[in-house]
């Protein structure tokens, strides 16, 4: 597929080929190679869409997990404070009033 590119994006591309030592009929293309090599390697890999089927199963997953996350709370009553989540009790217990490692 041929791709037309903007005068000023070409003399940008030139430019930064000429910086980075690369000469010759083929140095646009080796600099934008190298971009979007630097870009795919930047990029997470896209994930393929979940089917019905497949979001159908997640959300029950997720439903068994809350259910069991409750009955938990329910049989630990003294064990998980509401208002006094673990991550706030680490915070103090790990941290000074700064903020800072004791």
């Amino acid at each position: 597929m041929p791709t037309t590119l903007n005068p000023d994006i070409e003399a940008r591309i030139a430019d930064l080929a000429k910086r980075l030592g690369y000469a010759g009929p083929r140095a646009q293309e080796q600099i934008l190679k190298i971009a979007l090599d630097d870009l795919d390697a930047k990029t997470p890999p896209a994930r393929p869409k979940m089917t019905p089927e497949q979001i159908a199963h997640e959300r029950k997953v997720l439903e068994r997990l809350r259910e069991a996350g409750r009955q938990w709370r329910e049989q630990h009553p003294d064990e998980y404070d509401e208002n006094n989540p673990p991550s706030k009790a680490w915070q103090e217990e790990l941290y000074d009033e700064d903020g800072l490692p004791k």
